[in-house]
């Protein structure tokens, strides 16, 4: 049935039939900006900051982040009179990340690469509007290591990830990205070396949902010589296994050209 009475008398349109008439919640949406604001600037933002950036007239802005402030969504510094992210948020996301099951069967994936190379290890997810997001990670072991916090975003072009998530996506490739997404698919996996910044190299591999594209980036990032040519060679039947592994665990679809792991070499 698409309505029941209510206890006053009146009609209740269930969810089923708001969703398929495309019934949308107007205060949903505008929260969900003023928090997209928030993410993406660290310093947070005024209540005018807020209702430009979000489309919004001033009192409504006030209203929505009033209620969000006491909801515990977003939170309110006196001193400098600007809201932020708040701490139910923090709670929100682990739930989140660890009901996510491609980062439950890739954390022991991640966790013996850490181990193995001493390196920090990072799952980074695509999103919806094409950037990416850090949703995990195991930390270096390294004395100097490089930093890189869980909500991280990076762009939708940033190198290795672009790369990675395109090469078994239909999309057609500039002509001088065509030989780089040909050497992914081959391998199973990307490196860059330098490219994000001088002396940084990172590496990473795919995990593909059910219909066999990218849905999860596995990264190592190294400084230098901490992350060489020869060790990539190394791993890479690692590598290979773990995205296949990862990808079946986890209820996906590993695609048809995707590379077969041979033996692994000894990592010295």
């Amino acid at each position: 049935m698409a309505k029941e009475p209510s206890e006053s008398g009146g009609v209740v349109v269930d969810d089923d039939a708001e969703q398929s008439a495309g019934v949308l919640v107007p205060a949903v949406s505008r929260t969900v900006r003023v928090l997209d604001h928030l993410v993406r600037h660290v310093d947070g933002g005024t209540v005018t900051e807020l209702a430009k950036s979000c489309g919004l007239a001033k009192s409504t802005a006030s209203n929505l982040i009033r209620t969000m402030v006491s909801e515990g969504l977003i939170e309110y510094d006196s001193d400098t009179r600007r809201y932020n992210l708040g701490p139910l948020l923090v709670e929100y996301g682990v739930a989140a990340v660890t009901r996510t099951t491609p980062v439950a069967e890739a954390r022991p994936f991640m966790e013996r690469l850490a181990e193995r190379t001493e390196l920090a290890c990072l799952a980074i997810s695509p999103m919806p509007d094409g950037h990416f997001t850090a949703i995990a990670k195991i930390e270096s072991r390294k004395d100097i290591k490089i930093t890189i916090e869980i909500g991280s975003r990076f762009d939708r072009d940033a190198p290795l990830l672009s790369r990675l998530t395109d090469a078994w996506r239909d999309v057609v490739p500039a002509a001088d990205d065509d030989a780089r997404r040909e050497e992914v698919r081959s391998r199973g996996f990307g490196v860059v070396f330098g490219e994000y910044a001088p002396e940084l190299n990172v590496m990473g591999f795919p995990v593909f949902d059910r219909d066999g594209q990218p849905c999860l980036v596995i990264s190592l990032l190294g400084m230098g010589t901490d992350l060489t040519p020869q060790d990539i060679d190394e791993l890479a039947p690692y590598l290979v296994t773990a995205a296949r592994a990862i990808t079946v665990r986890s209820g996906g679809r590993v695609p048809a050209d995707y590379p077969e792991a041979g033996p692994e070499r000894s990592a010295g």
